[in-house]
């Protein structure tokens, strides 16, 4: 037994009548074993609670303790007998028990020289006797202890400081199991972030390392990016089983780490078929025979059908403002786009992305300064009617030039939607349609021709939206536009199949302002005939795609003409769009469309500044 007046290490400046412990001789690693326990602060637990409770009953104290000692405190994990749930280190019993074996024990504190003008002793909770059966660590190191305090003069026979150590033990066996509880869950936290196949970063993990790589580095900083596909992956995992693919990109990750074995890298699956490799430094990646990739012996003997090609693309960019989220987005959209014009030699698809990333990062920087300083335009695409083709209507679409290359919607709506300024475009594209119909209407005062509809394409989920629909009322009272002048395009309405109640409610409160709709991109992933009886729209735009596939399928004429006939039984028009050449517009006037949209009547222009003058270039441009 500890003896209750014998001196434990006084910390510097210890005087007697005050004496706080001194640090552990091990105390920052102490302190970090304690905090890797994430018990501090924690909630109660009914287990340790139920435990200090019986310790108090067995030895008939009021008041018994799970003490851990912080840095600064001791914090309670469970208190039976006390309210408060931590003191200050300086004042604490048990940061004098961490010198101790196995126990500390003070018969008497208002007697001992060390603790009898202790806070804790002249005043609440009025300690007199303390023993503290020291709790360990899985390593040895103290933490604190489970204590028995009184306010009494005691003391414990050996027997019954015995019974306590092993009481200490049942806490310490929890505390161990915590830690190990934590150390397994760090372990699946670890698998779970690195690909068994390659050992490479998982995509979650590498977006994770990614962007903090780029917080700790200057956003002019150049970086090299090193991409591998293993094309047609989803054909060879059903012809060959998954083992197949992941053998490819096992062997691919092994000569990847013979040319690139820096600590700097980043590397990561990103999916099932892709590998990334990020080089945040100066590394030659041109000029590489990138062949040797493929040339491994368990694939050369493979005949040359089943022998995947795969495409490896390099590039170099400045990540400037944009997020590593949006890099990857961008990288792997271009690895995509890369399928297409490759050049292939021996199995292998090898490209430079550096020029294409360069001006993608550089549009993503760019754009938000565009959309505000109107660098943004739209040009206008005429609808005709099938046979006589009269004028039907026109389509708003909106347009981006930079660096003498036009941007397409795709990727301005993509960038939008990135930088959270969808509802800003949305806005923008309709304050430019209602500009240019105010401007045919006042240029046409004669009324020689009434103006038709324009039309412009608007996500479903927007008109759900009280602030849109509140900015386009707005909008069309500016500019004097009535709503019979204008039509929705409407897009992603097939996120309502299950429940169209509230996008129908939005559609009709729009109609009695005037506002038509269209279905638009009708097809694939978006064939609901159900849908379509429901929502009050008047027409729909199949989607481009399938009248692509009547050049290259003869069962899609028959399709398309089965569609149109199910659309005109719903009391709907037909409108194809993408219409290329005279001969497809013929097929098309065949299969029943109601009107036609596309490259055949002209490219989509800029508006001209009377309306007079856009019909005489219609009519021109359909000559010709």
């Amino acid at each position: 037994m500890a003896d209750p007046t014998s001196a434990t290490s006084l910390a510097p400046g210890g005087r007697p009548g005050f004496r706080p412990a001194a640090p552990h001789p091990r105390e920052q690693e102490r302190i970090c074993s304690l905090h890797s326990l994430q018990v501090l602060d924690s909630d109660h637990e009914k287990r340790y609670d139920d435990l200090t409770r019986l310790v108090a009953d067995i030895f008939d104290v009021p008041v018994c303790l799970v003490s851990l000692v912080d840095e600064d405190r001791q914090w309670f994990k469970a208190h039976c007998g006390l309210d408060a749930r931590e003191t200050s280190r300086d004042l604490a019993f048990c940061a004098h028990a961490l010198h101790e074996e196995r126990f500390f024990v003070v018969n008497d504190a208002t007697k001992d020289e060390r603790f009898y003008d202790n806070a804790l002793v002249t005043g609440p909770p009025h300690v007199c006797f303390y023993a503290g059966a020291v709790l360990r660590d899985s390593s040895g190191l103290p933490l604190g202890t489970l204590c028995l305090i009184d306010h009494k003069p005691r003391q414990l026979s050996e027997a019954q400081l015995e019974r306590l150590v092993r009481c200490a033990a049942l806490v310490e066996n929890e505390l161990i199991q915590r830690d190990a509880l934590l150390a397994e869950r760090a372990r699946a936290t670890l698998q779970a972030s690195i690909d068994p196949i390659t050992g490479y970063s998982t995509r979650r993990r590498y977006l994770q390392k990614f962007d903090s790589w780029l917080k700790g580095h200057s956003s002019d900083q150049t970086l090299q990016a090193i991409l591998l596909k293993v094309q047609s992956s989803e054909r060879w995992r059903k012809q060959k089983g998954i083992n197949f693919v992941d053998g490819v990109l096992q062997s691919l990750s092994t000569q990847l780490n013979e040319n690139f074995d820096s600590d700097e890298l980043l590397k990561g699956r990103l999916n099932h078929d892709t590998l990334i490799i990020l080089l945040p430094q100066k590394q030659a990646v041109s000029g590489m025979r990138w062949s040797r990739f493929v040339n491994q012996p368990w694939l050369l003997h493979l005949s040359a059908t089943v022998r995947p090609t795969l495409l490896l693309c390099s590039a170099s960019f400045t990540p400037g403002d944009t997020t590593a989220h949006e890099l990857i987005e961008i990288l792997e959209e271009e690895l995509h786009g890369a399928c297409d014009w490759a050049p292939l030699q021996k199995d292998v698809q090898v490209a430079d992305l550096t020029s294409t990333l360069q001006l993608r990062i550089h549009l993503n920087n760019r754009f938000a300064q565009a959309l505000r300083d109107n660098e943004l335009c739209v040009h206008i695409q005429p609808i005709f009617k099938c046979g006589t083709l009269a004028l039907s209507g026109h389509e708003v679409l909106l347009r981006w030039k930079e660096q003498d290359r036009w941007v397409s919607p795709y990727q301005m709506l993509r960038i939008a939607r990135q930088a959270g300024l969808t509802e800003e475009l949305d806005v923008w594209v309709l304050r430019q349609a209602c500009a240019v119909l105010n401007q045919w209407q006042n240029s046409d005062k004669e009324g020689s021709a009434d103006v038709l509809p324009l039309s412009l394409n608007i996500a479903a989920t927007r008109l759900l939206e009280a602030d849109y629909v509140d900015a386009m009322r707005r909008v069309l009272r500016l500019y004097r536009i009535k709503g019979q002048q204008l039509q929705l395009d409407i897009s992603g309405s097939e996120d309502f199949r299950e429940s169209p109640e509230p996008l129908v409610a939005a559609m009709k409160a729009l109609i009695s302002d005037g506002i038509s709709f269209c279905i638009d991109r009708f097809g694939p992933g978006n064939d609901s005939l159900r849908l379509l009886s429901l929502l009050p729209a008047k027409s729909v735009k199949l989607h481009p795609s399938w009248i692509a596939q009547l050049q290259t399928d003869p069962r899609q004429a028959r399709l398309l003409k089965a569609w149109t006939a199910a659309l005109h039984a719903l009391g709907l028009e037909a409108i194809a769009v993408g219409v290329e050449n005279a001969r497809q517009q013929q097929m098309l006037e065949d299969l029943g469309f109601d009107q036609l949209q596309g490259f055949a009547f002209g490219q989509p222009v800029p508006p001209t500044d009377s309306y007079q003058k856009w019909l005489i270039n219609i009519k021109t441009e359909i000559k010709s």
